[in-house]
């Protein structure tokens, strides 16, 4: 039975998702720093992480750590079956896997990862028009609908 949900956040879309998502089904969320305060590594939990370069942060460690139930990977990103299977492939994940889109806030970024980002959003943007607005100025599209495909499959399966 999963115990609580751990999530690793940077802008606060993932610690968004996590919240809306212990709501829902009434579990306590975690931070991975603080988790290890509350969990032990048998505990079975949702892991949620947020992506930069196809990678989920977190992910490595969470799995490590605690038996981890599915994974939901929070991106920039429309939803789509390719860009879950480039995820799923990168970082080696074999339990249910859930995309939310979550959004880009420059104003929280730091560092390197602001930089870089903004380099890569303009190859982005060139590729694909549409994301334009969302490159140049952020966006959330944080939603709690986004989470009815992972809250289904946890009643369902009852775990």
């Amino acid at each position: 039975m999963i115990k609580a949900i751990v999530y690793q956040s940077n802008t606060g879309h993932t610690f968004q998702y996590a919240k809306m998502l212990g709501d829902k089904l009434s579990l306590p969320y975690y931070a991975l720093h603080e988790a290890k305060q509350y969990l032990k590594s048998s505990d079975e939990i949702i892991f949620m992480g947020w992506i930069f370069a196809s990678k989920i942060s977190g992910w490595k460690q969470a799995r490590r750590k605690y038996r981890v139930r599915c994974c939901c990977g929070i991106g920039a990103y429309p939803k789509s079956d390719q860009n879950q299977k480039t995820l799923i492939d990168a970082n080696h994940i074999e339990e249910p896997f859930f995309y939310l889109r979550g959004g880009i806030d420059y104003h929280k970024l730091r560092g390197m990862k602001k930089v870089l980002l903004k380099l890569v959003s303009k190859e982005i943007v060139k590729e694909k028009p549409e994301m334009s607005e969302m490159f140049q100025k952020g966006g959330n599209f944080v939603s709690v609908e986004n989470l009815n495909d992972i809250v289904a499959y946890v009643k369902r399966h009852e775990i």
